[in-house]
């Protein structure tokens, strides 16, 4: 994140850091459904995509091979005899591998990923706990299920290559590849280009409902967005397109007024299932502990409020643990 930036986009990135569905994407369907927003032009609104097409590596095809190999993470192994699948396809109950040579390219889309840093996620689901192991040129670099994002390349150099090996265990159910991420992290040295079309995502959404001079402050972000300098990407003139994002952002200033007077509420929301691949005896358990953070959270933060929706998870609290439910 820029020192420089605006803070109404420091606490839109907030809400970034929470969601299940990245900001951007939330904020870019609200100003391109049925939403109230400004509406950009054709121009502006291909801005804000080619922004937004710099935040992540393609992922493209994968080897596929079912069955515990052995070694399958092996950079010797030669896997040219694998079925080739693309994301949104379906494997077996059993053991499965993936593997793929990621490299980081010359360009992404026009924009020098020099310094950068880029995140590796793989996304398979089945119905039920879904284990996996990740290897980078044959090292394993994390195990189990739902597993957070890993660095893939840190300090990124075009042509950097890391072969990636994927093992799935085997699952109760039919397992399903979702997808990969390889999102991108902006080298610090430069301009963020994210933190920009974030800040034009927002300033749309807000403006409408904030902005005692409507036309005044779209015409502002108008200006802001005619001045990203894309055909400088187009000719990989890195210098130009830096100087075009700065005049961007310096120009969003004069929307801070406007833009700060948003107060946001953030809501975090989760469930307990009472019953699924384990006995209801359990889940006594985690709601005892679940509970008993929130009266710790409750007891170091007076304004927090902790609600819960199932009566029967209540009733467990005050018959097995009085103490926590006084």
């Amino acid at each position: 994140m820029q020192k420089d930036m605006p803070s109404f986009c420091a606490s839109a990135l907030a809400l970034a850091a929470i969601s299940a569905v990245p900001l951007h994407a939330q904020l870019f369907e609200m100003n391109h459904g049925n939403h109230a927003g400004v509406q950009m032009s054709p121009q502006e609104e291909a801005t804000v995509k080619r922004l937004d097409s710099l935040r992540t590596l393609p992922a493209g095809p994968w080897r596929f091979e079912a069955g515990d190999v052995a070694h399958g993470e092996d950079p010797s192994l030669d896997d040219s005899s694998w079925q080739q699948v693309q994301p949104r396809t379906t494997a077996p109950k059993e053991a499965v591998w993936y593997r793929r040579v990621i490299e980081v390219p010359k360009t992404l889309n026009g924009y020098d990923l020099t310094g950068a840093r880029v995140w590796f996620r793989f996304r398979a689901h089945a119905n039920g706990p879904m284990p996996q192991i990740i290897y980078f040129n044959g090292r394993r670099v994390a195990l189990g299920d739902d597993l957070e994002p890993v660095v893939l390349f840190d300090d990124a150099k075009p042509g950097d290559k890391v072969l990636v090996a994927v093992k799935l265990l085997a699952t109760v159910d039919e397992k399903r590849f979702a997808g990969v991420d390889l999102g991108v992290e902006f080298s610090p040295k430069r301009p963020n280009p994210s933190d920009l079309e974030t800040e034009f995502l927002t300033a749309a959404t807000l403006i409408p409902t904030l902005s005692k001079n409507t036309s005044g402050d779209q015409a502002t972000l108008a200006k802001a967005i005619n001045e990203v300098d894309t055909a400088a990407l187009d000719k990989s003139d890195q210098g130009k397109f830096d100087a075009s994002l700065k005049q961007a952002q310096q120009t969003l200033e004069a929307l801070k007024p406007t833009l700060e007077q948003a107060n946001m509420h953030l809501t975090g929301n989760s469930h307990i299932d009472a019953a699924w691949l384990w006995p209801w005896t359990e889940t006594v358990d985690v709601v005892k502990r679940t509970f008993g953070t929130a009266a710790q959270l409750m007891n170091e933060y007076p304004t927090y409020t902790y609600t819960q929706s199932a009566a029967q998870y209540s009733q467990w609290v005050a018959d097995k643990y009085p103490e926590l439910n006084d």
